[in-house]
């Protein structure tokens, strides 16, 4: 009977070490990411990052410039080479750094285009487990930009930023963000 259930127990970590996301709905954990979120699309593969804020991906053979919603980071492409900073090109190699060559997943807000064509999302990695928007704030890398319609994570957006700024994160702790 003993070695039953101790057989029974292995199998089940087995198996939910082989499919964790089917453990992860056997067990009933929820994510914070489901309480207030919308459906994720995705995977998608990053194909180029513009700058701390806008990337491309691919979808169906095509490429697709995402604007990341409810952040702004600092220039580094921008025409008027006056605006680019060098805090502008730290963000950008960071994001290059952490989302080259990996998938990501999308999540769509109200408006789903900006005036020039590109589409706003929040940029997920890990199937919904990490967003890249949260990162960026968390470390003092990007400012809050809520726009409306936009705003589903803009309250959890503005608790980061002010734990940011008391902890003098990122460009916080250098004076670049005020």
């Amino acid at each position: 009977m003993l070695l039953t259930i101790i057989l029974l127990i292995f199998l089940l970590f087995a198996f939910l070490l082989l499919f964790p996301n089917v453990g992860k709905a056997l067990l009933g954990k929820i994510y914070a990411r489901k309480a207030e979120s919308g459906p994720l699309e995705g995977p998608y593969p990053v194909a180029y990052i513009y700058d701390g804020d806008t990337l491309a991906v691919m979808i169906d053979s095509k490429e697709v410039t995402i604007r990341m919603i409810g952040i702004d980071t600092p220039e580094s492409v921008n025409r008027d080479q006056s605006k680019n900073t060098p805090e502008g090109m730290e963000v950008s190699l960071w994001l290059h750094d952490h989302l080259n060559g990996r998938k990501v997943w999308l999540e769509y807000d109200e408006q789903r285009y900006d005036r020039y064509g590109r589409d706003l999302a929040y940029v997920w990695l890990d199937e919904g487990e990490t967003m890249v928007e949260d990162e960026l704030i968390r470390m003092g890398m990007a400012l809050t930009l809520p726009m409306e319609p936009n705003i589903r994570y803009s309250s959890r957006f503005g608790e980061l930023e002010r734990q940011a700024k008391n902890d003098k994160a990122g460009f916080w702790g250098t004076g670049f963000f005020k």
